[in-house]
């Protein structure tokens, strides 16, 4: 025990030591040298910098605009991306799909509760890196339509809902039979 407590005394004593030693690194206030921190003898307060550093200043950034959404791409458009939506979703929700399918990679996105199967895709394959036609366009549509259909379930109604032609992005809506 007593051990111990000598230790802790030891310890403290050496820290004691080292602040002391550390003391004259300390700032200490403006005023003669060796007069006290506060009393009225001199001028208080911290030294002026000679320099001060300012944050570098930055242009502000010009929002860019969405891109628009066509119903013809122009002649030299590439086809990179297709979207399959449900034909039940809104203007409003189509759109938004288009333009967060422009920033991906993901050459076919589905959304609206439409499910691509996989025989499709890869009869897609082929079309992507096209440049677009009318009988593109004719070709995709068919192909979608086939894909999406089956014998047990008739097949569906598919057409064009828009095009972002800047990123190649082409959307169809699946409209079920009735």
């Amino acid at each position: 025990m007593k051990l111990s407590a000598l230790r802790l005394v030891t310890a403290f004593l050496v820290s004691a030591a080292a602040l002391v030693a550390e003391e004259p690194m300390l700032p200490r206030a403006l005023g003669a040298p060796g007069s006290a921190a506060f009393p009225g003898n001199g001028p208080r307060g911290f030294l002026k910098p000679s320099k001060s550093i300012k944050p570098p200043v930055t242009e502000p950034s010009v929002a860019q605009p969405a891109p628009s959404i066509v119903q013809a791409p122009t002649s030299e458009t590439r086809l990179r991306r297709l979207v399959v939506v449900s034909g039940t979703m809104t203007p409003e929700a189509i759109r938004d799909t288009i333009l967060a399918c422009g920033q991906t990679r993901t050459p076919v996105t589905t959304a609206g509760g439409v499910s691509a199967p996989a025989p499709m895709l890869s009869d897609l394959a082929g079309l992507f890196g096209s440049t677009v036609t009318e009988d593109t366009q004719k070709q995709v549509l068919e192909t979608v339509r086939k894909g999406m259909g089956s014998s047990a379930k008739p097949l569906k109604r598919v057409e064009v809902v828009g095009w972002l032609p800047s990123e190649g992005v082409m959307a169809v809506a699946v409209y079920p039979e009735s």
